[in-house]
């Protein structure tokens, strides 16, 4: 599996591309594609490299990271996953937008959702969600276990974690999230790709967070 990252939109959120190199099998992990540069640069590489995008998933329901929903629906008739408790979020995504000084049209509806019991094949691996609430209620990890790789959205950063002043948000919960979740359900070794800033691991993130100390 390769990992594709592009840094979009103002709030420099990473959308990733994900995808099986042997079958050309991908998915869109947080699509917050903004403006048509961005857009056409994720197009460019989809078409160079001959991939087939399979899913579309959202760790979690904060306008940086839905901003590209409707192109996405529009450019792949696929199946867009997030979890049911950021749907408030996802729908009230045009007054996001608005809050934050963007336009934008109304969002696609939404008709899959994440669960802890999803699996979903992507290629020859299997992707799988651990339901990780405090940067928002439905707030989730996307694991592939065999590559032992993480999609932590705004969960944990490198040396940081998610904000918890939104709605929804809530402090103790997102710290007993990464701990008594994340970090139980997956070894030290597990590389984390996060919503914002550089890549980490969780024996790294044990180590020098100061969050969780």
């Amino acid at each position: 599996m390769k990992i594709r990252t592009f840094t979009v939109n103002p709030f420099q959120m990473n959308s990733y591309l994900y995808y099986c190199e042997n079958t050309k099998e991908g998915v869109i992990i947080d699509p917050g594609y903004y403006t048509k540069y961005e857009q056409d640069d994720l197009l460019d590489y989809i078409n160079k490299h001959n991939i087939r995008i399979k899913y579309v998933l959202m760790t979690h329901g904060h306008i940086d990271h839905i901003l590209g929903n409707g192109f996405a629906s529009d450019n792949f008739a696929v199946q867009t996953y997030i979890h049911k408790n950021d749907l408030f979020l996802y729908e009230r995504g045009v007054e996001q937008a608005v809050l934050y000084g963007f336009q934008i049209p109304p969002l696609p509806e939404i008709e899959d959702f994440i669960d802890e019991g999803l699996s979903l094949k992507v290629g020859e691996n299997q992707l799988n969600f651990i339901h990780t609430p405090g940067h928002s209620p439905g707030g989730v990890c996307i694991v592939d276990h065999s590559e032992r790789v993480i999609f932590c959205g705004d969960l944990v950063f490198q040396s940081s974690i998610g904000r918890t002043d939104l709605p929804g948000g809530d402090y103790d919960t997102l710290i007993s999230s990464i701990t008594d979740k994340l970090f139980v359900k997956c070894s030290d070794d597990y590389e984390l790709y996060p919503g914002h800033m550089d890549s980490s691991t969780i024996r790294e993130e044990k180590s020098s967070n100061p969050y969780l100390k």
